[in-house]
């Protein structure tokens, strides 16, 4: 037994609680007095003045405003000495689980509407709807919309078979084959440097390849590219690639502007039974590359600059992007023919998207290795 006492219009009343009733010191529910009560399923007893009953819970409002202490074993809870809560005048006392409005739903919870759903793969029920957790929702599944090359820029855009999904809209290949004879002559070197012009280790070129003259090679812009070459004495063709500049300063005789002229591998010139640096026609064509394409990471690349280089590529290379936080941005190609990122593009996995001269487009992850030729899973598709 606890003993409370109470100041009631200068009036001290001593009033007694019982353990599991509170009986309220009043007689007549006067305004300002707390009443006690105890309510089942949503309905209250009160000794004081005419409480109404709320809600289920046991939630109770005074006629007078007075604060009720609440017991009651609402459907909703219980609230009271189990969790009830004493409110102001109008107010109400809820239990666990109930409301003053009177909460709805046995164990004080609103009924699952995703009870009984079933989603598709990558897709969550909010609500009692099928939702994507990523992408967009489309009649036969979840989709990036920006990259999907069979719902690009809505559920209903397929992009042709061999063309991609870049940015939301289809990027589709066209194959324009170089036409253009051009003529000149061929002449042999041999390498001294463990890097050629076009940044690629001297240990990874093909078996037969060429220095451009400086003005054909456009800045490393036909770096990689492979040329035909027919040597107008006997006709035999070879073909070739560009791995290597021939620069007009030390060479004014043969590598001038106009010239055409290609310097030759000792393996190629021999292949073409060149002697006496023979004159030439060539074109430009497709790599006769196996196997897929390669990055060499410039040794300087880490976390804040990235430098890297695209090898074994089936066709030449017209644009390198990277993923960054802020999405696909685009390396800027260097005269000696590294895609670079001054800001870098961080560690570890990148995503790099290239595109040859033909609108081919290949996406895939590589990681960074400074300072080494790194394998990839993925070859541009060939021009007919």
């Amino acid at each position: 037994m606890r003993t409370h006492s109470w100041l009631k219009h200068g009036r001290r009343l001593l009033c007694v609680a019982p353990l599991l009733w509170f009986i309220a010191c009043s007689s007549g529910g006067v305004t300002g007095v707390p009443s006690a009560s105890a309510g089942s399923s949503g309905s209250g007893m009160s000794t004081s003045g005419a409480p109404t009953t709320a809600g289920v819970g046991g939630a109770l409002v005074s006629n007078g405003g007075a604060p009720i202490v609440s017991m009651g074993a609402g459907a909703g809870g219980v609230s009271g000495a189990a969790g009830g809560s004493l409110a102001g005048a109008g107010g109400s006392a809820a239990g666990a689980g109930g409301s003053a409005a009177g909460a709805i739903g046995g164990g004080g919870g609103a009924a699952n509407s995703c009870v009984g759903v079933t989603c598709g793969t990558g897709q969550t029920c909010s609500n009692g709807t099928c939702m994507c957790m990523s992408g967009s929702l489309c009649s036969d599944g979840c989709f990036d919309t920006q990259s999907d090359q069979n719902h690009c820029g809505s559920c209903t855009t397929k992009c042709a078979a061999d063309g991609a999904c870049v940015s939301g809209k289809c990027v589709n290949p066209t194959c324009n084959p170089d036409t253009q004879q051009r003529s000149g002559h061929i002449t042999t070197y041999s390498l001294a440097t463990s890097l050629v012009a076009c940044h690629y280790p001297t240990n990874t070129l093909p078996q037969y390849y060429g220095a451009m003259n400086e003005y054909d090679w456009n800045g490393s812009g036909v770096c990689g590219a492979c040329v035909e070459i027919t040597n107008t004495q006997n006709q035999k063709k070879l073909t070739v690639q560009i791995t290597d500049e021939c620069p007009y300063k030390g060479n004014e005789q043969w590598c001038f502007q106009g010239s055409h002229h290609i310097d030759l591998n000792g393996a190629a010139y021999g292949a073409l039974g060149a002697n006496n640096n023979p004159a030439t026609t060539w074109k430009y064509v497709a790599c006769s590359t196996t196997g897929n394409l390669k990055y060499y990471f410039d040794t300087a690349s880490q976390q804040y600059y990235l430098a890297v280089t695209p090898m074994n590529a089936q066709n030449l290379v017209a644009k390198m992007e990277v993923m960054t936080k802020d999405g696909y941005q685009a390396l800027t190609h260097t005269a000696y023919n590294t895609y670079e990122l001054k800001t870098g593009a961080g560690t570890g996995a990148l995503t790099f998207r290239l595109t040859d001269i033909y609108n081919h487009v290949v996406t895939e992850a590589v990681n960074l290795s400074a300072g080494q030729v790194v394998q990839g899973n993925k070859q541009f598709a060939a021009c007919p």
